[in-house]
């Protein structure tokens, strides 16, 4: 079974590009943030895995 990959493009004005651009910016940094917030709850529940320092850097 052969499958053909055709590329399609299209054509958007530059402000409907520059507010997508942004608008996924946006939401990479709520992400970012997200991931912060929940890293500080999870320390503040003491839901933390502790690892000696010669472990960690085997691990690594």
């Amino acid at each position: 079974m052969k499958k053909n990959a055709t590329k399609d493009t299209i054509t958007i004005p530059k402000d409907e590009y520059r507010l997508l651009k942004e608008l996924h910016k946006t939401v990479k940094r709520q992400n970012f943030l997200l991931r912060i917030d929940e890293a500080e709850r999870n320390l503040v529940a003491g839901k933390v895995k502790k690892v000696p320092v010669d472990t960690f850097i085997e691990g690594i």
